[in-house]
């Protein structure tokens, strides 16, 4: 080639010696161990000028992805850029764990343009033959299918082959509440536990860790009995504890306070700004703290694997489940978790426990033995 020019920014401008046009090419980068370019060409100078100023300009609009890029150019493109914008840091930390273990070592080097159902579905079955639940391998879909409706939004490609592929069946929600018996024993081991106030917010008013560690003594108001819940503390990857945003505008909520919880609370020593003091500066105490409760109320044996043990998390569905059982409406129930519909609190945070359906089939059995009316 001959003449080598910049125009209006990166890329080379050139006339080709072989066949005489001239060639505007821009260089994307790497992408799956490739080197990735794009050009555009045509007889006349001025022509193929203006397509090259065209091209940066779109690519410039684009972040640099277009149809004959990668899927792992696209996927960054729009985790960085465009997924950030309305999801928590929590969340786009969760995102890139995806991406870089399943979705870019899968279907990155392939175009695009040219990604197939069939890639997809392959992606799937590695993910079961690797022994992931159907939970990991749907929530992967989502996150590719969501990506790729908005490239099929922008113009990008034509077609989403994830939204073409029945996604993983749902799994379920393995997280076992502990039972009345449970919660009460839990709940009677607290006196004079610096935490108490941490297991009652727990388990009788269903916040989150997040929502927990993040609680200020400016979010609880003595006089009116109620705890205001907004931001959540989190540990993000490479950027340490960080003060965020709640998890949807429904998880915005204010409590009323419980007796058991204003006691502890009015026993919770003012260490500084957050009610939690010690556990909101290393959260993974919160975890030891939980396992060690659960041992000394005499739930949990303590030769019990970790892994066996009722989840931290546990405690909300416990919520849901008393509530519940308490005869409390569902909608009610919804509002003060903070979910932000019915069928979430239907579905993963009320369960049956055994006694309860025992009970259940014992009234079944004694109504069908009942003597029928005398005619």
């Amino acid at each position: 080639m001959t003449s080598v020019r910049r125009v209006r920014g990166e890329g080379s401008f050139s006339q080709r010696k072989s066949d005489g046009l001239w060639v505007g090419t821009v260089d994307l980068g790497w992408a799956g161990g490739k080197r990735v370019r794009k050009s555009v060409s045509a007889k006349t100078r001025k022509a193929a000028s203006a397509k090259f100023v065209k091209l940066k300009r779109d690519l410039e609009k684009s972040g640099g992805v277009t149809s004959s890029s990668t899927v792992e150019a696209w996927l960054n493109h729009w985790l960085d850029t465009i997924a950030v914008e309305r999801n928590r840091p929590r969340t786009i930390q969760g995102y890139r764990g995806y991406l870089n273990v399943w979705l870019i070592p899968h279907l990155g080097q392939y175009r695009l343009d040219r990604l197939s159902e069939d890639h997809v579905r392959a992606m799937y079955r590695a993910m079961k033959d690797a022994g992931k639940s159907d939970a990991t391998r749907r929530q992967a879909h989502a996150i590719l299918r969501r990506a790729l409706v908005v490239a099929m939004r922008e113009g990008r490609i034509s077609r989403n082959p994830a939204a073409n592929v029945d996604p993983p069946p749902v799994g379920v929600n393995h997280r076992r509440p502990l039972t009345l018996d449970q919660a009460r024993k839990v709940l009677a081991s607290l006196d004079g536990d610096p935490l108490a106030a941490r297991w009652v917010a727990a388990l009788l008013l269903g916040m989150r860790q997040g929502e927990c560690l993040g609680l200020h003594w400016d979010d609880v108001d003595m006089d009116a009995g109620t705890i205001h819940v907004e931001p959540e503390l989190l540990r993000i990857t490479g950027k340490g504890l960080v003060l965020g945003p709640p998890k949807s505008k429904r998880s915005i909520r204010t409590i009323p306070m419980l007796g058991p919880m204003r006691y502890a609370l009015e026993q919770t020593e003012h260490r500084g700004p957050f009610v939690f003091y010690g556990i909101a500066k290393d959260p993974r105490q919160d975890w030891q703290a939980w396992k060690d409760l659960l041992v000394r109320a005499g739930v949990c044996d303590p030769r019990m694997p970790l892994g066996a043990m009722p989840e931290l998390a546990a405690g909300r569905t416990t919520t849901g489940t008393l509530l519940r059982d308490a005869g409390v409406a569902t909608t009610v129930i919804r509002d003060i978790l903070g979910h932000a519909q019915v069928t979430v609190t239907e579905e993963s945070y009320m369960r049956t426990d055994a006694a309860t359906m025992k009970a259940a089939m014992v009234a079944l059995e004694a109504h069908t033995q009942e003597s029928p009316p005398d005619p």
